[in-house]
């Protein structure tokens, strides 16, 4: 006779079959969160609305953006750019550039006052915190001499200090994604930390300790044909509290009220497999990263080109 049956691996010992485990969906978002997660998803265009933040503070709310060029000095073909939207600071390295002549030459980095609303953050806000971010990079040359790479992703503010000399490559070797300098523009879309969430007075110095809490988006280029360089674009969304004299109350009813938390937020982003990186021409979405980027990280995932305004069904 033959004998008893043996157990496999897929047994849960009596016999049958173990169930296969599912990952949960992702929470549902009430109508606050799901605002906050169209602002968070395309700063430049969405409707501005209170963060999904802990705690009882809230401020006023704008946006605002900046411009600038690096690599287009003599001989540069070779840089970075840093950026911390969540901790904007007298010192000012919240917007950290550096080019040199070559992708190994280290250059010091050099703390530029010139992110958005720099000015009237430290002439009229005693604290100030980040909602949504994103930084758009392209290439300023003819297309016909168009040429190098670009290296870019989410990282921590602490990667780069003011004052410290690094590479492009370096820079590089800490950042997920590259892809051959575009003909369109590369568009990253910043994801807050937990630090982020906190309020900052942009009139002190910067804390080496504080600034590693927070999220920053960074790009690293090379092979650029030589001072042409790149041009990136920023833009961030801040809520702030009015400095005494100015006349302005506080807003405490500017606060958004849901039962989400910020995780619930990202996660369901990601659950979507919706990108934060993407092309756009001209402000608009022209189409998917495609094989510039699968994932922005192996955190945070990838966000889509098109039809932010079309989800408005999430709920």
């Amino acid at each position: 006779m033959p004998g008893p049956k043996k157990k496999t691996s897929k047994s849960n010992g009596k016999g049958k079959k173990a169930p296969k485990l599912k990952m949960a969906p992702a929470r549902p978002l009430d109508e606050a969160a799901h605002d906050y997660a169209l602002l968070l998803q395309d700063p430049c265009n969405a409707k501005v609305v209170p963060p999904i933040y802990p705690g009882s503070d809230s401020g006023f709310l704008f946006r605002a953006d900046s411009f600038g060029v690096v690599g287009t000095g003599v001989g540069e073909n070779a840089g970075y750019i840093h950026w911390s939207p969540g901790y904007p600071n007298a010192t000012n390295t919240d917007l950290l550039i550096g080019a040199a002549s070559a992708a190994a030459t280290a250059v010091a980095a050099t703390a530029y006052a010139t992110g958005p609303a720099k000015t009237f953050l430290a002439n009229n806000s005693r604290a100030v915190r980040c909602i949504a971010a994103c930084m758009k990079i392209s290439f300023i040359g003819a297309e016909s001499a168009r040429a190098g790479r670009i290296h870019f992703g989410q990282t921590a503010a602490g990667l780069i200090d003011s004052g410290t000399s690094v590479s492009a490559d370096g820079v590089a070797q800490a950042l997920t994604n590259y892809t051959r300098t575009p003909a369109d523009t590369i568009e990253l879309i910043w994801k807050p930390s937990l630090a982020d969430a906190e309020f900052c007075d942009p009139t002190e110095a910067a804390s080496a300790t504080v600034r590693d809490r927070h999220a920053s988006l960074t790009v690293a280029f090379a092979g650029l044909p030589a001072a042409v360089g790149i041009n990136y674009h920023v833009t961030a969304v801040y809520e702030w509290l009015p400095v005494t004299g100015l006349g302005v109350a506080g807003n405490p009813s500017g606060k958004a009220r849901s039962r989400n938390s910020l995780d619930d937020v990202v996660d369901f982003l990601i659950s979507r497999g919706e990108r934060f990186a993407r092309y756009v021409g001209h402000g608009i979405a022209t189409g998917a990263l495609g094989t510039v980027a699968e994932q922005v990280s192996a955190v945070f995932g990838n966000m889509p080109a098109i039809g932010v305004q079309r989800t408005i069904g999430w709920r």
